[in-house]
C-alpha cells in the first residue's frame, strides 16, 4: 500500500503541472495533446526542478497526508485556472493516474521502481494478470508497494518495444538525483537531476589505465570499440552506476517467454546506461530495492554484466565524450559530458 492511498493532489501539486500552466502558449497554432506533449518532453529533459514548484518538500513537509489538500500553507505557488485546469491538465491524465504520479513523486528517498507490464498479447487476459501479480510478488518488499508501482492497464500501457512512453504519462518516473545519492537539500534550493559530479570525478582516476590496459589485450579493438566495455567491476561499469539516477522493470513479451524481468538503468536524461535480463530471485530484487532506498548505487549482475545503453557506447561519440576519450580512445582528462 502507498503512502497516500486515498489522496488527490489539488490541480497544480505535481511539479510537471506547475511546469505546463507556467510555459503554455494559449496562442499556439499546435493542437493541446501536441503542445502538452513537447512541453512534457521539456520537463523531463530539465537539469533542476525548482522546489517553488513542489512547496511540500516530496510531501515530507507534512506531517501526515492531507487529505483535502487545503493547507494554504502548502498550496502550489501557482494555482491553475479553471481554463488551465479544464483545458491543459485534466484532459491528460484520470485523477487515478494523478495519484501514482503523487506516489512516485514523493518516493525520491524510498527509490521504488515502477513495474511497467508493456505487452498484453491477444490471449487471455485473466492469465496475463495472474502471471504479471507473480512478478510483482517476486519479492515481498515490492509486493507492498505493488497497487502504486505496478502499471497494468492495456488500455495505458500497450507499448510493445517503445518502454520510453511511459514518461509521456508519468514523467514523475524520471525522478531526481537526490534520492539516488541521499544529498541534503538545502531550504530553497532546485531539485537536481544531475548525479554526483565530484562521485564521478573519483571514477576517473582508474579509467586511462584500464582503457589502456584493455586495448592491449584486445588489439583488434579499433574495428569494434564497444568490446572494451567489459563485463565486471571495473572503472568503466562505476562510472555508469554515478550517471544512473533512476531505474524501472519492464514486463515485456519476453519477460511472459522466459520469466526474466527486463531491468533499465537510466541517467538524467533517461538516456539508458545499462539494462539487462534478470531471472525472479527474491533476495536479489530485495538487494536492488534496499541498496536504493540507502542511497547507495546500483551494483550486481545486471549492471556489471548487462548491456551498455547507445548514448554510452564508445562506438559513439557521445560515449567518448562522456568517459573523456579522443576518437582513439585515449583519456584527455577533461570534463565528462552529460548533457
Amino acid at each position: 500500500m502507498g503512502t497516500w492511498p486515498n489522496f488527490v493532489p489539488r490541480w497544480g501539486r505535481l511539479p510537471v503541472e506547475q511546469y505546463l500552466i507556467r510555459n503554455w502558449n494559449h496562442a499556439s497554432p499546435d493542437p493541446p495533446p501536441q503542445q502538452r506533449s513537447r512541453l512534457v518532453h521539456e520537463y523531463i529533459h530539465l537539469d533542476t526542478i525548482p522546489k517553488e514548484w513542489d512547496p511540500t518538500d516530496f510531501g515530507e513537509a507534512w506531517y501526515k497526508p492531507d487529505p483535502s489538500d487545503g493547507d494554504p500553507a502548502f498550496a502550489p505557488t501557482r494555482i491553475p485556472t479553471d481554463d488551465e485546469i479544464e483545458t491543459i491538465l485534466r484532459p491528460w491524465r484520470s485523477q487515478d493516474l494523478r495519484k501514482k504520479a503523487w506516489e512516485i513523486w514523493c518516493d525520491r528517498g524510498r527509490g521504488n521502481p515502477v513495474m511497467l507490464r508493456t505487452y498484453y498479447g491477444d490471449g487471455e487476459e485473466a492469465e496475463g494478470d495472474r502471471k504479471f501479480g507473480e512478478y510483482t510478488r517476486v519479492s515481498d518488499t515490492y509486493d507492498a508497494v505493488a497497487d502504486v508501482y505496478a502499471l497494468n492497464n492495456r488500455a495505458l500501457f500497450d507499448f510493445g518495444s517503445d518502454w520510453r512512453r511511459v514518461f509521456e504519462d508519468l514523467p514523475e518516473i524520471a525522478g531526481c538525483a537526490d534520492g539516488n545519492n541521499a544529498a541534503e537539500i538545502p531550504p530553497l534550493a532546485s531539485y537536481s537531476r544531475w548525479p554526483d559530479l565530484e562521485m564521478l570525478d573519483n571514477d576517473f582516476v582508474d579509467l586511462a589505465e584500464e582503457i589502456q590496459t584493455s586495448k592491449a589485450e584486445l588489439p583488434n579493438w579499433n574495428e569494434d570499440p564497444d568490446i572494451l566495455l567489459e563485463p565486471g567491476d571495473t572503472a568503466i561499469r562505476s562510472l555508469l552506476r554515478t550517471a544512473t539516477i533512476s531505474w524501472i522493470i519492464i514486463v515485456d513479451e519476453t519477460t511472459f517467454k522466459t520469466d526474466e524481468l527486463l531491468i533499465v538503468y537510466f541517467d538524467m536524461h533517461q538516456n539508458v546506461t545499462v539494462e539487462g535480463r534478470l531471472e525472479l530471485d527474491q533476495g536479489y530484487i530485495d538487494e536492488m530495492l534496499m541498496r536504493w532506498e540507502n542511497g547507495g548505487r546500483p551494483l550486481g549482475i545486471v549492471m556489471e554484466n548487462g548491456t551498455v545503453g547507445e548514448r554510452y557506447r564508445l562506438s559513439s561519440e557521445e560515449g567518448r565524450k562522456f568517459f573523456r576519450l579522443s576518437e582513439d580512445l585515449e583519456y584527455k582528462g577533461d570534463g565528462a559530458s552529460l548533457s
